[in-house]
């Protein structure tokens, strides 16, 4: 069951994806205190690839909206966001192809950073949590308007687990509230307009 679960998974590829630019980003850090950036954060991948208010709408460099998504530059942010998403990702991708899974991951990241940035302009942004706040507001969706999906998803594997990291994590500070908060009224907006698969 499992190795079924793993094979072409969503979830599977980018938490890999998650890992690797977590090591890449240790290997290109060698000249700061590597046991600091694990714990609190940093690092040379970071600086390239994060979002600011600088490289937004000063530099123009957009694509850091995608790229911050992929960076977990902490241990503890490493394994919250590898968990939940993969937690996710044993529903949705029941019910999505790989394609839509792909462009909504990217929106929630897209839109919840450019509004983060024009809210708190001396913020930096990098991490996955609001694309996985996209996929529990388009869930919420789902059960919103099919309560029967409420049943199925409290039958779901790591049920707990999504409910703990949505309460926990938005103490985190006001700016991590917001950015969480738009990715889940993201994904909620875009359960109107994104079908689920039928008897899936």
């Amino acid at each position: 069951m499992m190795s079924k679960i793993c094979k072409n998974s969503f979830a599977a590829v980018i938490s890999i994806i998650f890992v690797a630019v977590f090591l890449v980003n240790l290997g290109l850090s060698r000249k700061y205190n590597l046991i600091m950036i694990v714990l609190t954060g940093g690092g040379k991948l970071v600086d390239l690839l994060g979002a600011s208010k600088e490289t937004l709408f000063n530099k123009r460099e957009l694509y850091r909206l995608v790229t911050n998504g992929y960076l977990h530059p902490t241990v503890w942010h490493l394994a919250a966001n590898v968990y939940a998403l993969w937690y996710v990702g044993l529903y949705i991708e029941k019910k999505l192809s790989k394609p839509f899974i792909c462009l909504i991951y990217h929106v929630g990241l897209f839109v919840s950073g450019a509004v983060f940035l024009l809210i708190f302009p001396n913020g930096y942004m990098y991490g996955a949590s609001p694309a996985i706040f996209c996929f529990l507001g388009l869930m919420a969706m789902w059960f919103i308007r099919d309560s029967s999906l409420l049943h199925e998803y409290k039958e779901l594997c790591g049920n707990r687990y999504l409910l703990f990291y949505m309460i926990l994590s938005n103490f985190l500070g006001l700016g991590t509230f917001v950015v969480h908060l738009t990715g889940f009224c993201v994904g909620l907006l875009l359960g109107f307009v994104v079908k689920k698969k039928r008897n899936a």
